[in-house]
Order: C-alpha cells, then sequence, then structure tokens
C-alpha cells in the first residue's frame, strides 16, 4: 500500500461521509426525514449473506413523494465485482436486486473506487407520520481484487438521487452500521518467547488462513518492532540493533523488510511473492536478528505483522509479546550471515557499522492491538546502508529490500493523527 493509499484509507477513516457527499449536500439535515439502520453485523467473505434494514421516517403533515434511499458500501474502496446486494419492500416483500454502481471521487486511488445503490431505483413514499422499511442484505464474492482490510461500513441516505459520478444529491438525512468482517486470520508461529541478542539469526513462521477457500489477494504488508514505552520508536529500532528477513520460496535468499511504523505504507514484506501454499492457507518463513545494543522496556514490547492499525478495528493485524536477553560475546550490531561469535567482539566491529541507539520520543505503550496510542511530533528516516553482501551458506544471500520511510515527518504524523480519531467505516485502498 503506497503512502498516497495510506493518505486515502486514513482519511476515509476519519470521515467517510465527507467523500460521499459534497459538503453542502453533507450538512443537510431535515428533522422531519430521518434513516435508521439495523443488523449488518458481520460479513464474511465467500460466505453467506449480512442482513439488515433501513427505514425511513416522514414526521410531516403531508406525504413524501420525492425523497430516495440511497446506500453505499464498504465505505469507499469496495468494487462492483465484489459485492451483491438485494433488497425487499416491507416484511413480506420478495427479495430483488440492488443495482450498484461505481462511484467518481476524482483521485484514482487503484482500479475502482467505491459502490453506491438507489435502493428502489425511485423515489420512495412515505405516509404522514408513519415509516417504511426495506429488507437489505449484502455478500462478499471472490474477485480478483484485495479482500476488506478493516471491517466493513454500510451508509444509507435520504436525498434526490445519485448523480452521474455516483455519489447522493440533495442529502436530508444519513445513518451507518458497521459489519465485522469474519475469515482471515493471522498468526505468529514458533517465535521463541525470549530470543537472544546474540546476532544470530532465530526463524518463526507468519501463518494467513482464509475461510470459504476464500482468495483475499493479499499483496504486501509489514512488520512493526515496538521496544515499549520509553524504549519504542515509531521508527522501529536502530537499523543497527534488530533485524527481520523474510525467506524467497523460489531461491531461498533473505530480503530484510522494514520495521517502523512509519514506513508501513511502502509494505515491505511482499507477501505475494514470499507466501507459500494454498490461498486459503499461506506461510511465511522470517527469522529476526537482535545485536547486544537492542533494548526492551518491560511495558508491552511486541513485535507486529499487517497492516499497522493506527486506530479502529483492523483485520490484517497480529502481534506478540516480544523478550530478549543480552549474549557476551555477541556482536553490537546485527548480521545474520555472520559466523556464530565465538570471541568477544572487537573494538570496531566488522559486520556491519555500530550505531549507538538515539533516544526515541515519548510514545505511549501500545494498546491490545499493539498500536502507540501517541504519535511522536517527529519521525526520523534512518539511512539506508548498502546491503551486507556476505551470504550465508544453507540460507542463501541477504537481499536488502527494506525500503525507508520516505515521508515527511508532517505527513507520516498527520496520518497516525487521523487514524487516532478514528470510525470504523474504512477500507483499505486497492493495488495499483
Amino acid at each position: 500500500m503506497r503512502i498516497r493509499h495510506a493518505l486515502m484509507a486514513a482519511a476515509l477513516v476519519a470521515s467517510p461521509i465527507a467523500l460521499t457527499a459534497p459538503a453542502a449536500q453533507a450538512a443537510g439535515n431535515d428533522p422531519a426525514h430521518t434513516v435508521r439502520m439495523d443488523g449488518f453485523d458481520s460479513v464474511e467473505p465467500g460466505g453467506g449473506w449480512s442482513e439488515g434494514s433501513v427505514t425511513v421516517k416522514n414526521d410531516t403533515d403531508r406525504l413524501s413523494a420525492d425523497e430516495h434511499v440511497l446506500v453505499y458500501f464498504g465505505s469507499q474502496m469496495i468494487g462492483l465485482d465484489e459485492i451483491v446486494a438485494e433488497y425487499a419492500d416491507g416484511a413480506s416483500g420478495a427479495w430483488q436486486p440492488v443495482k450498484l454502481v461505481a462511484q467518481d471521487l476524482g483521485a484514482k486511488t487503484g482500479g475502482h473506487e467505491g459502490t453506491a445503490a438507489d435502493l428502489t431505483g425511485g423515489a420512495v413514499e412515505v405516509q404522514p407520520h408513519s415509516e417504511r422499511t426495506f429488507k437489505l442484505r449484502f455478500k462478499l464474492v471472490q474477485s480478483g481484487q484485495e479482500g476488506p482490510a478493516t471491517d466493513f461500513g454500510v451508509e444509507a441516505f435520504i436525498g434526490l438521487g445519485l448523480g452521474s459520478d455516483g455519489q447522493a444529491k440533495d442529502v436530508v438525512a444519513r445513518t451507518g452500521r458497521v459489519a465485522k468482517v469474519n475469515g482471515l486470520s493471522t498468526t505468529i508461529e514458533g517465535l521463541p518467547k525470549s530470543i537472544p541478542a546474540d546476532g544470530r539469526p532465530h526463524p518463526f513462521k507468519v501463518s494467513i488462513k482464509t475461510a470459504n477457500k476464500f482468495d483475499w489477494h493479499l499483496t504486501t504488508a509489514s512488520f512493526f518492532l515496538w521496544a515499549g514505552q520509553g524504549v519504542g520508536s515509531m521508527d522501529g529500532p536502530a537499523r543497527c540493533d534488530a533485524e527481520v528477513d523474510v525467506q524467497d520460496p523460489k531461491d531461498g535468499s533473505w530480503h530484510r523488510v522494514d520495521l517502523g511504523a512509519v514506513g508501513m505504507g511502502d509494505g515491505t514484506v511482499d507477501v505475494a511473492k514470499w507466501a507459500t501454499g494454498p490461498v486459503d492457507d499461506k506461510v511465511l518463513n522470517a527469522r529476526i536478528t537482535l545485536g547486544r545494543n537492542f533494548k526492551l522496556d518491560p511495558s508491552d514490547p511486541r513485535l507486529g505483522f499487517g497492516y499497522f492499525p493506527g486506530a479502529g478495528p483492523m483485520l490484517f493485524w497480529t502481534t506478540q509479546p516480544l523478550a530478549t536477553t543480552p549474549v557476551d560475546g555477541a556482536p553490537d550490531c546485527v548480521n545474520p550471515n555472520a559466523p556464530v561469535p565465538t570471541t568477544a567482539p572487537s573494538a570496531t566491529p566488522t559486520a556491519t557499522p555500530s550505531k549507538t541507539p538515539t533516544a526515541a520520543p515519548s510514545t505511549a505503550a501500545p494498546s491490545a492491538t499493539a498500536t502507540p496510542t501517541a504519535t511522536p511530533s517527529v519521525v526520523k528516516a534512518a539511512a539506508k546502508p548498502s546491503p551486507t553482501k556476505t551470504a550465508a551458506a544453507a540460507q542463501g544471500e541477504l537481499a536488502d529490500t527494506g525500503s525507508d520511510p520516505a515521508v515527511p515527518a508532517g505527513i507520516a504524523a498527520a496520518l497516525l493523527a487521523v487514524g487516532a480519531a478514528a470510525v470504523a467505516l474504512a477500507r483499505r485502498a486497492r493495488r495499483s
């Protein structure tokens, strides 16, 4: 997910309504016309229907015959090929297909920008001082696009119809619900409870499973190594202190990936290329190496994997607690391809340049989802050293594919600040 996509997704989290209707229209609020939505508690891609209802109410003394019931699915980033929807008029009405249309928000974030529907295809009559209820159901089906990364928003509006761009016109009332997305589970397996800071690689696996044989078309993801309150940084640990590599199954080569939250928009873990197994049971081979300089604070240090949450419900994200112990004779800096240390390190380590980590910005400890609750005011991108050229005989050459965050401090801080104000109606932007 590129940084422009991350910023778009963060904006959607903060204010999905602002992009589904122009500001002047979204501000409309007629207390005589209201809309309520019920149900839509969960949805499982490739599974059954998520069912609910939309109720419109007319509190005036006259017949309401001009307004349309307008529906948006998945906030912005859901394509026409990923969803099927049906509605029924009243409790006993027969199910009929909902005609979905694409939204055009003017910013091509990748492939498509969202779906909308005029629920019945025309104006809905509501008698004075009465209400009218429509049943609505939808399901997410297999497509060539990436599956949902966050919980799934459904919104309903009362307005005069949809414009040619798929956006609501003259909105007078709106509401929304969030369906929890089920069917994707991610776990870190085989990581020792305490990792020796010995400069040597320690293998583990990341398991990604889905229900219903559903292919999520996961493309990239990220690791985030959080060292704990007072030590941890949104940049991750100093490059000299810690390293995580992921293996390419085709040639056995290892690829160093980023460990900081600020670089997660680049997604340096190539899931599409490096994960093996069927679409519903993929595995990544990884390894973690800690140098003697690596420090942890006991306040909930963790290794996370997936799409860094920022805030709000996040589907593809898992963490595991981290502990470590310094090892005498280990190099100050990591070098996964170096031989096992047998003597005390020399004054000047030869593996990689020694670097004393600078004090990290004050950052609150992560929550249960390993999400730091405060954003550093300044975020620095560490300089990227030259790749290590020494090859380990049994593990293949280490290819340094970790990219610098390349995100100005203000943008990175703004992205996390927007996420902290999140509501759950958001979708991750698609791959280009």
